[in-house]
């Protein structure tokens, strides 16, 4: 058997992925907490999913290290039970973190949604999703008795699994699941935005942002064909397809959905750039960002038009007016035609500008 090892291609798919879901997630973190003091649940949640994905990636940098990508005849008999191991782990923080970022895309949207079918929707996908990933999740901690006979077995060890086929029946069910939820999160955005006061280029671009973070179905979908491994022997070899999309898919859906926040950022760089020919704000008195009228952190509005165009300025940067410069006028009034202007000159009549 040819010594084919495929485990660079695993390795450097997380390092990639963990690489922009970081930088993504920090600057998300930096527009939500400093630049729009707006650091909600759905920011926790991405932040959690980050934690998770991480975790993942180290399982899956430790099972390259042991052998996953390789033909077990090709590896020490002493890495099989270790890299095996390793995979186990990948496997519940993938369903861990893919679950948390798709409740994260779904309170986002949340903040925006004012029709109550729309709230509904959301929610029922979610807890459909999060119900099914719990389910799917206890079914790959229980496959065998005990536990960890999913990786002693191949020390000789006794203890029994499912069959196969359970498993890999239960994974095409949970990327079915999680692809139709991410369909429903990316095209729902399109109802949110479509009675909002914008002009239909605006409403498109943003549209097109608050779909961002359905982007990893396309991994999802892309990962079902190679399920059927799951069930193949040469375990660690057979299964390198799926631990490359088990890995895109979440990188992706981190990435992807605190893109969707980063509006303000670019707007602000934008604004203050010089290279764009800019005008630097020079008022004390003037913000890139004024305060918003919106209600107090945790709550949403959910009707009343005018006070969700107030909401989606606040919370996609739709504002106008950033970077550019306001001019002050101080209009004082006078009954006293005898009095001096700053000039020392008598004033002409009822009010004097500076």
């Amino acid at each position: 058997m040819a010594a084919e090892n495929r485990g660079p291609q695993v390795e450097a798919v997380a390092i990639l992925f963990l690489t922009l879901s970081w930088v993504f997630v920090s600057l998300r973190c930096y527009v939500r907490s400093v630049i729009m003091k707006s650091f909600g649940a759905d920011d926790w949640l991405a932040a959690a999913a980050l934690v998770l994905f991480s975790l993942y990636c180290t399982f899956v940098l430790l099972g390259v290290r042991y052998g996953t990508g390789q033909h077990l005849d090709n590896l020490p008999k002493e890495d099989i039970p270790i890299a095996v191991k390793w995979w186990w782990c990948c496997e519940l923080a993938y369903v861990s973190s893919t679950t948390v970022i798709k409740a994260s895309i779904g309170i986002f949207l949340m903040r925006i949604c004012v029709k109550r079918m729309q709230i509904i929707a959301i929610w029922v996908t979610m807890g459909v999703v999060i119900l099914f990933s719990v389910f799917y999740f206890f079914l790959i901690v229980f496959q065998c008795r005990p536990s960890t006979y999913f990786w002693t077995q191949y020390k000789g060890a006794s203890g029994s699994c499912v069959d196969p086929s359970v498993i890999t029946s239960s994974t095409y069910a949970h990327s079915t699941i999680s692809a139709v939820a991410d369909w429903t999160l990316g095209i729902l955005p399109i109802f949110l935005v479509w009675d909002l006061a914008m002009n239909p280029r605006t409403k498109v671009s943003v549209g097109l942002i608050l779909g961002l973070g359905a982007i990893g179905s396309t991994a999802t979908i892309v990962r079902i064909p190679y399920i059927k491994q799951l069930s193949q022997g040469d375990f660690l070899y057979s299964t390198t397809d799926v631990a490359i999309w088990s890995t895109v898919e979440p990188g992706i859906g981190i990435t992807a959905s605190a893109m969707a926040t980063l509006r303000p950022l670019f707007r602000t760089f934008f604004a203050r750039s010089k290279l764009f020919g800019s005008t630097p704000v020079q008022s004390s008195n003037t913000t890139p960002w004024p305060a918003s009228k919106r209600p107090a952190r945790g709550r949403y509005f959910r009707s009343g038009s005018s006070a969700v165009d107030a909401v989606a300025e606040e919370e996609l940067g739709l504002r106008s007016d950033i970077g550019k410069g306001v001019g002050i006028t101080t209009v004082i009034n006078s009954t006293n035609v005898n009095e001096l202007d700053g000039k020392g000159k008598r004033g002409k009549g009822g009010k004097e500008e500076y």
